[in-house]
C-alpha cells in the first residue's frame, strides 16, 4: 500500500495490522523500560521529572513511570522520575534549576510564573470526557446548610493551600454571596478526599474539593452546594533554563501525537498511565490560566500557608 508523502513522493504505508503490531511492540518496550528505570538515580544526563504529591509516593511513581518510559522510547531523551512530599519544594526546585519537568495544577503553575514568568506549559491533559477543564465545588453533608449564604457559625474544610480548589476557589465562591473566609473558621484537611470526609465526620459543615471528587461521595450523603466556572486543567511544565527547545518540542510532540480517546491503537501505550494523564493532551497556552492568576492577585493578603 502506498501513500503520497509531504515530499511529493510515494511511500510505502504499512497496513493497519502492522501499525497495531508496531504500537503493541512499542508499548511493551516502554513498559519494560519504565519498570526498570531508576527513580532519582542522580544521572547528570537525565532530565528530572517531578509530579505534584497528590497520592501516596508509591502510587504516584507507578502512575507516571509508564509515561516516562513512552517518552524515553519515542524521543530518545533520558528521563528520571522523582517525588517530593510538598508543593513548595517542587516549585522551588524548578526555580533553583534542580527540576527539569513537572506536572502542575493551575494554582501551582500560576505561583511558579508569578516568581519567574519564563516558565511555559508544554501540554494540558484531558480527562475521560475529552475536556481540559474542571470545576471546584463547595459541598455539604445531609442537606445542611440549605444555601451557601445561610452559613452561620460553622467551619469550612479546605483541601490544602496550593490546591486551586482550596482557599482560592472557596474565597471566590463565598464572595459571590457576600461572605469571606476571613469571617468563617476554616482549616486545611490536606486533600480533596479528606475535605469530604471531614463533612461526614462532622468536623465541618462545608467542604471544598474538585467537583468530580465531591460526586464520588454522594453515596455518603455529600452533595454540591455551588461550583466555580470551568478552570484550566493540569499541565506539563518544562524548565526553560535546563531543557533545550529541541527537547521541549520532542516531548510536546510525542504527547500530542497520541489520541487515546479517539484512536484505539493509542490506548495500548497509555493504558497503564495514571488516570489523570492517560486520556491524551492538547497544546497548552499560558493565557488560559489568566482567570486563576486574576483570582490569586485579587487576594490582598495572599493565601494563608503560602509565602508571597
Amino acid at each position: 500500500m502506498y501513500a503520497l508523502g509531504y515530499d511529493g513522493r510515494m511511500h510505502l504505508t504499512p497496513p493497519p495490522f502492522f501499525r497495531r503490531l508496531q504500537t503493541l511492540v512499542l508499548s511493551v518496550i516502554a513498559l519494560l523500560m519504565a519498570a526498570s528505570a531508576p527513580v532519582a538515580s542522580g544521572d547528570e544526563g537525565a532530565l528530572r521529572f517531578v509530579p505534584l504529591p497528590m497520592e501516596d509516593r508509591k502510587i504516584l511513581l507507578a502512575q507516571f513511570r509508564p509515561m516516562l518510559g513512552y517518552l524515553e522510547l519515542t524521543t530518545g531523551i533520558e528521563l528520571e522520575l522523582d517525588s517530593y512530599g510538598d508543593y513548595e519544594t517542587i516549585l522551588q526546585g524548578l526555580l533553583d534549576d534542580r527540576i527539569d519537568l513537572a506536572y502542575l495544577g493551575p494554582l501551582p503553575y500560576v505561583l511558579l510564573t508569578e516568581r519567574d514568568d519564563d516558565f511555559r506549559p508544554l501540554v494540558r491533559f484531558l480527562n475521560a470526557e475529552g475536556e481540559s477543564q474542571y470545576t471546584c465545588a463547595l459541598a455539604r453533608f445531609g442537606k445542611q446548610p440549605a444555601r451557601l449564604r445561610d452559613v452561620g457559625r460553622t467551619r469550612i474544610s479546605l483541601t490544602q493551600p496550593y490546591s486551586t480548589c482550596g482557599y482560592l476557589a472557596t474565597e471566590e465562591l463565598l464572595q459571590h454571596v457576600g461572605r469571606s473566609l476571613a469571617e468563617i473558621a476554616h482549616f486545611y484537611a490536606g486533600s480533596h478526599s479528606e475535605s469530604m470526609l471531614s463533612l461526614v465526620r462532622g468536623e465541618a459543615e462545608i467542604g471544598s474539593a474538585r467537583t468530580s471528587i465531591v460526586r464520588k461521595y454522594r453515596h455518603l450523603n455529600v452533595e454540591v452546594i455551588t461550583q466555580s466556572p470551568p478552570l484550566p486543567g493540569f499541565v506539563l511544565v518544562a524548565n526553560p533554563r535546563t531543557t533545550t527547545e529541541a527537547q521541549r518540542e520532542a516531548i510536546r510532540d510525542a504527547l500530542l501525537s497520541i489520541e487515546p480517546l479517539t484512536d484505539p491503537d493509542d490506548r495500548t501505550p497509555t493504558r497503564d498511565w495514571g488516570e489523570a494523564i492517560r486520556h491524551g493532551s492538547i497544546p497548552a497556552d499560558d493565557g488560559a490560566y489568566a482567570p486563576v492568576r486574576r483570582l490569586y492577585r485579587a487576594l490582598p493578603d495572599g493565601i494563608p500557608g503560602i509565602a508571597r
